[in-house]
């Protein structure tokens, strides 16, 4: 972000070395570079920048770095250097891959083209034309003062610049640009709601020699009417004429409805001595101050605004000795170089450092979406050290839900919306309203001024917005209801899940949906009559909801079926809701099946297995079916039973005979009890002709005293011999 300046230094010709005073010959030289009068420039104005150089170093200078290595303090409290040496060299470059090329306050300035006179054309649309002489982005404070001409390499002092780029806002808010200048200029800034294509800007002030436009004004007043697309050529300052205009009166003020206020000149009350309905020409000198304001339309924190600004002073007129400048203010201070960006600046993701990333890829307090839910290529892995902390309590009626009714103001196009209270708004509550696109959140909240969503509005209104609390929010539809049915009038019932809760005004207190199959209405309970028109939203019921399986587990290839009722071991029949239609030979999956097993039939209430299970499905278990074409597909059906070996039971989880207690540690098996049966299995009762050499050692757990008195453990040793 450092500025590069460039030094003109004096032509060798004109370097007088061999005069005895270099500081008189140098006072010489500097003042043929101003103009008019009462303006020196001597050779002791360049005191403050005596002895700056750009090369050599001396050894009292090398020594300020001494003791500036880095250090650290290591496992036994010493204070160590780090090797190898962290030199500046390593730490610029670890802060490059950490910053990047910044994207807020880190711009670098507007390009820059530099015109010659013979290259403007005041009256055509784009000022100037051809090939600009210069190139740069040569931009410190927005405060340019031009003592000759535009730039050395310019042929005449009647050059021109345009400065083009982008501007990047740090906060969420309108920002009001102030140009004063001496010279003619314009200001274009980004279209609102503008993507691409023609129309990337708005001409918002054209300020030239001379404009001529419709006018009418009452006698004996300070104030003329214009066309308000015609303010554009209006400036505070100056000079207006018109048939019932006092000669001599200025503009001091104007707004965009196309309002004039003037000044008349001194000795006169009123600028307009005479009712007239006619042209009315603004009019300036080169050399003669104009001032405009332009206050933008909400801007969002961290976007690309396009934005230029054009100096000129036209062919034909004699500036040599006019005051010139362009000044670009905030207003409260100059605009710094950090906030705009040219043309040309790397936006990449390429350039990006860590914590670019680090952004991009983090969930702020207003939510959103990290990987896909459509793509199982682009899943992501979330880890946390801290545990999730989810405290939902569902809501039971529309005063709890809503979070605030507050009446605002939208720009058509624009996502941020001017408000004068913003208590108990948050950043992701949910927003409805004339204008705003369903699905609309709030991202940032500027206190008592704005909140920005993540929609632009559809049009420029101002109306009362409904807020609602986004924690378990769904969707929001209009319908009625009668006994255990509710219809849909507006929206649908896509995204609604069996169990969520709808609320609205005249809603039952925690009313649950559940869906049947039609994409218009669903069954709600308790019964209840819900009046035409109403609006509802939909919460869910529980706090921890997981969507993360959507995309590998999508509808109409995979299905999750609970059980209706305990399904003992070795059952081929199970009992289910919902069962989908066109589903045999389908595959089963799940702990309670064998691999392999599909679907031989089905009712509406169950469904028939080609192999028995093997555990118990207790009441409301889930497990998965799916298409015989698309694999495993366990994963998508959370169970309901989470501790196999386990089998459900009416009664709780009970262990199955087919897992006795046995564990092996530091390679011993454990195990409660051992009974062996003499004849049964591979044991058979010793002979005397049986030999071996093979011992099973058996130790118990309990201690015992010895005849000795010493305390000891019994230890059982089992023959064992081949045969």
């Amino acid at each position: 972000m450092a500025k590069k300046y460039s030094k003109i230094g004096i032509r060798r010709e004109n370097n007088l070395s061999d005069l005895s005073s270099t500081e008189d010959s140098l006072t010489n030289i500097l003042g043929d570079l101003v103009s008019g009068t009462n303006v020196t420039f001597i050779s002791k104005d360049l005191d403050a920048i005596r002895g700056i150089s750009n090369v050599g170093i001396s050894n009292a200078e090398y020594r300020r770095f001494a003791g500036s290595r880095v250090r650290f303090t290591n496992s036994v409290g010493a204070v160590v250097d780090y090797l190898p040496r962290i030199t500046y060299q390593n730490r610029f470059d670890g802060f490059n891959a950490f910053a990047g090329k910044p994207r807020l306050f880190g711009g670098e300035g507007l390009t820059a083209k530099y015109y010659n006179e013979t290259e403007i054309y005041p009256n055509t649309p784009e000022i100037f034309s051809g090939t600009p002489f210069k190139v740069d982005n040569f931009w410190e404070n927005g405060r340019f003062l031009f003592l000759s001409k535009v730039a050395t390499e310019a042929t005449t002092i009647n050059g021109g610049i345009e400065w083009e780029g982008y501007f990047i806002p740090t906060e969420s808010r309108r920002y009001t640009f102030l140009i004063n200048s001496s010279s003619c200029y314009t200001l274009d800034f980004q279209t609102a709601g503008y993507t691409s294509g023609i129309g990337t800007y708005t001409e918002i002030s054209r300020i030239g020699i001379a404009s001529t436009v419709p006018g009418s004004g009452t006698s004996g007043s300070n104030t003329i009417t214009i066309g308000s697309t015609d303010t554009k050529y209006v400036a505070i300052g100056q000079s207006v004429s018109a048939s019932g205009i006092v000669t001599g009166s200025k503009v001091s003020n104007f707004n965009g409805n196309g309002e004039i206020s003037l000044s008349p000149p001194s000795g006169f009350l009123s600028a307009v001595y005479s009712t007239f309905n006619g042209n009315v020409t603004f009019s300036k000198t080169i050399g003669q101050s104009t001032e405009i304001t332009y206050t933008t339309y909400p801007l969002t924190t961290f976007e690309r605004y396009r934005i230029r600004f054009r100096y000129y002073i036209p062919p034909g007129i004699n500036a040599a000795s006019a005051n010139k400048y362009f000044i670009i203010s905030f207003p409260d201070s100059y605009l710094r170089y950090n906030y705009l960006y040219p043309l040309d600046y790397d936006f990449s993701d390429g350039t990006k450092g860590n914590i670019n990333r680090f952004i991009d890829n983090s969930i702020n307090l207003s939510g959103g979406v990290i990987g896909s839910l459509t793509n199982t290529d682009n899943y992501v892995r979330v880890i946390t050290n801290k545990k999730i902390d989810i405290k939902y309590t569902p809501k039971s009626s529309i005063s709890e839900i809503t979070k605030a009714n507050l009446f605002g103001t939208a720009n058509n196009n624009s996502n941020l919306i001017s408000v004068n209270d913003t208590t108990n708004v948050e950043t992701g509550n949910y927003i409805f309203g004339v204008g705003i696109p369903d699905e609309s959140r709030i991202t940032s909240v500027n206190r008592n001024q704005y909140i920005t969503l993540n929609n632009n509005s559809t049009q420029g209104i101002s109306t009362s917005y409904t807020i609602v609390d986004h924690r378990g929010f769904v969707k929001r539809a209009i319908g009625s209801g009668s006994g255990g049915s509710f219809t849909l009038s507006s929206g649908n019932t896509n995204n609604l899940n069996d169990e969520m809760i709808m609320i609205g005004a005249g809603v039952f207190a925690y009313t649950k949906i559940t869906l049947n199959g039609s994409s218009s209405s669903f069954t709600i309970s308790p019964s209840q009559t819900i009046g035409a028109g109403t609006t509802v939203y939909f919460y869910q019921s529980r706090g921890l909801i997981n969507n993360g399986l959507n995309a590998f587990c999508s509808g109409g290839i995979t299905y999750c079926l609970s059980a209706t009722q305990l399904t003992n071991s070795g059952s081929t029949t199970i009992f289910v809701d919902n069962v989908p239609s066109s589903i045999g030979g389908w595959s089963v999956q799940g702990l309670y099946f064998n691999s392999g097993t599909t679907i031989t039939g089905s009712t509406s209430t169950s469904i028939t297995i080609s192999s028995p299970t093997i555990a118990n499905i207790p009441p409301e278990a889930t497990f998965t079916i799916a298409d015989p074409n698309v694999g495993e597909k366990v994963l998508c059906c959370s169970p309901t039973d989470t501790s196999p070996p386990f089998n459900g039971t009416l009664n709780g989880l009970e262990t199955p005979s087919d897992f006795p207690s046995l564990r092996i540690e530091n390679g011993n098996l454990i195990f409660n009890s051992l009974k062996a049966s003499i004849g049964i299995g591979s044991i058979t009762s010793a002979s005397s002709t049986n030999t071996s050499n093979i011992r099973v050692t058996i130790q118990t757990p309990q201690t015992r005293i010895t005849s000795a008195g010493a305390a000891t453990t019994t230890i059982f040793k089992l023959l064992c011999s081949s045969q």
